[in-house]
């Protein structure tokens, strides 16, 4: 949580790359990312308004979409396969265009299967490219028909709350908290880690309180 520290959007994505590159090279850890939603959540992921390239909307019923924000790597990390196209550009990449990765979902019910990659995805009156296509993954619950999603790039959109995630070898998620501590705490000790929990230990919990 970086809230209140009056960082811009440069000092945000830096932090993040030296957070990941700290968590990268603990022991036992295959990869590591940031993302501003977990899925599986008591509070599910928001839903974002956006214009598609090539498509005619209405302004009564705006298309709409799942989003999250998320780092290069968490597709990776995620176990998400890439359908077409290819991760995000690196945080520190000034070159790339701003850009999505889109999930199977809303390939089939915005653009009828049509070639997604490439094509312009207005959002908040920002304009980004379609960089990439992942399999549809679990967002809300094990029993949901997959859902439209819409991943935006940390690089382009930092934010100052995030959720990390580490994929480590089965067997070690246990011993994983105090590492991920000290590499937050290298960077700046006096910035708290809460909930360190594995996933599924994060998906009992959620899960319960959604069925009472």
């Amino acid at each position: 949580d970086l809230s209140g520290r009056s960082l811009g959007t440069a000092a945000a994505r830096d932090f993040a790359g030296r957070l990941l590159t700290r968590l990268r090279a603990l022991p036992g850890v295959e990869s590591a990312a940031i993302a501003s939603e977990v899925p599986l959540d008591i509070h599910g992921l928001p839903l974002r308004s956006f214009t598609l390239e090539g498509r005619a909307r209405s302004d009564a019923a705006p298309d709409r979409a799942l989003a999250n924000i998320v780092t290069p790597g968490y597709f990776q990390t995620m176990g998400i396969p890439m359908r077409a196209g290819a991760d995000f550009a690196p945080l520190d990449d000034t070159a790339a265009p701003a850009q999505v990765v889109v999930n199977d979902a809303f390939v089939r019910r915005y653009l009828d299967d049509a070639e997604p990659l490439g094509r312009a995805l207005i959002s908040r009156d920002r304009r980004y490219v379609i960089a990439g296509v992942v399999r549809n993954s679990l967002s809300d619950s094990f029993d949901e028909t997959p859902a439209p999603l819409i991943y935006f790039s940390y690089r382009d959109r930092p934010v100052l709350m995030g959720q990390v995630h580490v994929r480590t070898r089965p067997g070690s998620e246990s011993l994983l908290g105090p590492g991920v501590e000290r590499a937050v705490r290298e960077i700046d000790p006096t910035l708290p880690v809460y909930d360190v929990r594995t996933l599924s230990e994060h998906v009992d919990k959620n899960l319960f309180f959604r069925r009472i």
